[in-house]
């Protein structure tokens, strides 16, 4: 068996930035503290993260790309009835059911930072779009915003638990392969090569936004 890269440092650097900026939200977001203005600029860093990441989803090296992982609903549901059984099929990137998961979260994140960026506290807070939209759906989009963090967290949980199960049930060490980007295998892998103009567009886009983000009062 050997230890081969199977995800490179853009991969795994997104990945601890969104887990970080997310407990940040969740913690100032909640807290009785006015935090409000953390809050926003904590926001604004998880949107062009997740900008970057679905980026380099596109472009990225092998085992980053959607097109690499993301399975149809009959590879889904055979991997689900082997998971069940208990002899998965092992795959070096992320498995069909982690592929939904990785999905489901990006697009519940993005729902999450785009609903905020046209919400407000009614009294000293305003999101950068807020004035473009009327007050009705500014109301509609901000209990969008306070309810979805809670779906937030239990698919959080169901990911947190998916992986436990896997590191004890099949021994297949995710987390630290999150934190190395290396995995086990026995067969043969073409070597991840981290695409420099791939990163070099989804940074350039990522940061882009960010500083435009900034730009604007709140």
């Amino acid at each position: 068996m050997k230890s081969e890269l199977i995800w490179d440092w853009p991969v795994r650097i997104s990945h601890w930035l969104m887990v970080i900026l997310f407990t940040g939200l969740i913690i100032t977001g909640k807290v009785e503290a006015d935090y409000v203005q953390y809050h926003f600029y904590m926001g604004y860093g998880l949107s062009a993260v997740i900008i970057a990441r679905v980026l380099y989803g596109l472009y990225g090296s092998r085992y980053a790309l959607f097109s690499q992982f993301v399975k149809g609903p009959k590879v889904v549901f055979r991997y689900a009835k082997s998971l069940m059984m208990g002899k998965p099929k092992h795959y070096l990137g992320h498995n069909p059911l982690g592929a939904l998961m990785v999905v489901a979260l990006l697009v519940a994140l993005s729902v999450q930072w785009g609903s905020g960026l046209f919400t407000s506290d009614e009294v000293f807070w305003f999101g950068p779009f807020n004035a473009l939209i009327s007050e009705d759906l500014s109301s509609q989009l901000a209990s969008i915003h306070h309810l979805l963090p809670n779906i937030l967290l239990a698919l959080v949980a169901m990911h947190l638990l998916a992986v436990l199960y896997h590191e004890l049930c099949f021994k297949e060490r995710l987390i630290m392969a999150m934190i190395h980007g290396r995995k086990a295998t026995y067969a043969s892998v073409p070597a991840v090569k981290t695409p420099r103009w791939g990163v070099i567009f989804s940074l350039l886009i990522g940061l882009s936004w960010l500083a435009a983000l900034w730009m604007i009062p709140i």
